[in-house]
């Protein structure tokens, strides 16, 4: 089972689509924007780069993460079904079982949004 297929998100939730490049603090993918997308596409988008930042922070550890914060983030056009969002999430920082991240994405070679959020590990179980 790959990163991808085991997260916890799936259709219509699951917003990263694929993930096109590694290294061991930055993960670059896909997001289809869609006209079936169950929330706006901003909030699509910030979920995305949400999900390609647990395959850094997770990716060797049990469970999944939960999105604990949203900090400065813009959407500087709207987005339109059909588009390919290409993300990159670099990890900034971990402190004990919360992570920083910052996340760019790039349409037709156009930053349309950038922000930063944060992630923490789930609860040990008891």
């Amino acid at each position: 089972m790959t990163w991808l297929s085991s997260l916890p998100h799936q259709i219509p939730f699951r917003a990263a689509s694929a993930v096109t490049g590694r290294t061991d603090d930055t993960i670059e993918g896909k997001f289809l924007v869609t006209a079936n997308d169950p929330l706006p596409f901003e909030a699509m988008i910030v979920e995305a780069m949400a999900q390609f930042g647990g395959g850094l922070a997770f990716r060797d550890r049990p469970g999944h993460g939960f999105l604990s914060g949203v900090d400065r983030c813009e959407v500087s056009r709207p987005l339109v079904a059909g588009e390919i969002v290409h993300l990159t999430v670099k990890m900034e920082a971990a402190f004990g079982g919360i992570f920083r991240f910052i996340g760019t994405g790039v349409v037709d070679g156009l930053e349309v949004v950038k922000g930063r959020f944060y992630l923490s590990e789930p609860p040990e179980a008891p």
